[in-house]
């Protein structure tokens, strides 16, 4: 189904509760499925193949109309989180949800590029630490801050479960910047 997005939730509004958006009342639109199996993932349910019946192919229209019901029409910032929500052909739901003036921001872990990357209002970047149990493509990352030109905010979120953890946000701190690191 050409120009579908795989949708494992829509719900919200709700307070992002973490990263340089934390407090700010969102839309999460949850897309279904992913290339990383993290250990730890608290929504394998958007993530494990065997869930896909549980997905809904969604066109761009249909989910704004569902973003716009639960925030009431107010503009809204909405989460494009996952899974790996650049798996997904968003470029057009940004493009529409921009024209009624919504915020975008997506939250991967950095392992695919797309050049709609800079459409993005932000870009959180989550690149798996080693608890994960996933390694990182580190040119695959590069790729996705180099994708997010123009007016994209570029931030790095990285889970720290211990001191390996620790150790490897600041290798990406390092690696990155200029960009802004939140753990």
């Amino acid at each position: 189904m050409k120009g579908r997005i795989r949708i494992s939730e829509i719900f919200g509004p709700t307070v992002q509760g973490e990263g340089p958006l934390i407090g700010r009342p969102t839309v999460f639109v949850r897309t279904g499925g992913c290339d990383y199996r993290c250990r730890w993932c608290d929504t394998l349910y958007a993530v494990l193949p065997e869930f896909r019946e549980d997905w809904t192919l969604m066109t761009p229209t249909a989910i704004l109309t569902e973003v716009e019901r639960l925030s009431s029409s107010a503009r809204v910032l909405v989460s494009l989180s996952g899974g790996n929500p650049a798996l997904q052909p968003l470029a057009p739901l940004i493009e529409q949800g921009h024209h009624k003036g919504h915020t975008f921001a997506l939250e991967t872990q950095g392992s695919v590029s797309q050049p709609w990357f800079a459409e993005l209002d932000w870009l959180i970047l989550s690149p798996k630490p080693p608890s994960s149990g996933m390694a990182t493509d580190w040119q695959a990352l590069d790729d996705c801050v180099a994708a997010a030109t123009g007016a994209a905010q570029k931030v790095v979120e990285v889970a720290v479960f211990d001191d390996h953890d620790y150790a490897y946000a600041q290798v990406v701190a390092n690696r990155y910047p200029a960009l802004p690191v939140y753990l």
